[in-house]
Order: structure tokens, then sequence, then C-alpha cells
């Protein structure tokens, strides 16, 4: 069963279609605004694991090596391979609290300076 994968010009979100039949048809858009005008991208190819599997690989302490708690670089990068561990797209909330930790962070570094 193919899944086909696009991305809005618009919003810039991602939708995906699931195909149940190869001669089943689409009319591919944007599940998030409504456009139309979209392009088909490439999807990255995903490995079934059991969670039990997804959680054991997250107990590997080399996955936490370059973590730094006090660099929201640092957790972005390593919240972010968390997502893709788990097959999940982290979602908007996640990419704005990100933006405002990393905006407090240079509010903070510039005040230091």
């Amino acid at each position: 069963m193919p899944i086909y994968e696009y991305r809005c010009k618009k919003c810039k979100k991602l939708s995906s279609f699931l195909l149940l039949r190869i001669t089943e048809e689409i009319d591919p858009h944007c599940k998030h605004c409504g456009n139309k005008d979209v392009i088909r991208v490439i999807s990255r190819v995903t490995v079934l694991k059991s969670e039990e599997q997804r959680l054991e690989s997250m107990l590997d302490p080399s996955k936490f090596s370059d973590l730094d708690e006090n660099d929201p670089r640092s957790v972005e990068r390593v919240m972010r391979r968390m997502g893709k561990e788990f097959g999940d797209e982290l979602g908007e909330d996640f990419e704005e609290s990100m933006e405002e930790a990393l905006s407090q962070e240079n509010a903070i570094s510039s005040e230091d300076s």
C-alpha cells in the first residue's frame, strides 16, 4: 500500500495519502489549509519496530551523549531525534516552544554581553 506525500506551497505542511489499491487515484491537496498548490515529495522509508524496540533503543546512553540541558539547541536536537525514532512529527507546539526558548536564550545572551 503506497503512501504519497505532498508539501503545500502555501503553509509548507506535509499531507499524506494512503492508497489501498494501485488503481486508486487521489486529488492531492493540503489537508491543513485546503490549498491545491502542492508538490510531491519523496517519502522517507519507514522500518516498522515494536514499541518495545523503540523504547529499548532510547535507553542507549549514546543517544544522549551530546545533550546539554542548559542549551536549548542541544535539547531541540535530542527531541527531534526522539521524534524521528518514534516516527512522529513533533508538531507546531514543539516548534513554537523551541522558538520561544531560543529567543529567551538569545535575550539572556544579549543581556550578558
